[in-house]
């Protein structure tokens, strides 16, 4: 089974358009008054401007990147609240192997170091053996 697409809803839409844009780069693939959707890979990411705020359950948004993908984003992030200031995405932090905000509407998007994740479990692994 593969994910076809992500919907999200949201009254901060600007807001998510600059970060998705500016920090993360992601491409357009199609741009409204209300909707964005966004290339990732494969599949979508859509983001949806609603009158009012919607009830969000706890959720995450969770992205695998490969080292020097995951390097070129921490740098963005840094240079994105560096440039522009306090954000309604708030930074959380980060390290070699994980960083994380939080959206306007209170999800966590975490960013991973897959091949960081994938060596440090190959180590583990072997000295368990």
């Amino acid at each position: 089974m593969k994910l076809s697409g992500l919907t999200l809803e949201t009254v901060y839409f600007e807001d998510y358009l600059s970060f998705l844009t500016e920090v993360l780069e992601l491409d357009l693939q199609e741009l409204t008054d209300i909707s964005m959707r966004l290339d990732l890979q494969g599949t979508w990411l859509e983001i949806k401007k609603v009158p009012s705020a919607p009830h969000t359950v706890a959720s995450n948004v969770e992205f695998s990147l490969d080292a020097s993908e995951y390097l070129a984003m921490k740098q963005k992030v840094d240079f994105f609240y560096y440039r522009k200031g306090p954000s309604r995405f708030l930074f959380l932090g980060a390290d070699r192997v994980t960083c994380e905000v939080v959206d306007p509407d209170g999800r966590v998007w975490r960013f991973k170091n897959h091949l960081h994740i994938d060596a440090t479990l190959t180590a583990t692994n072997e000295i368990l053996l």
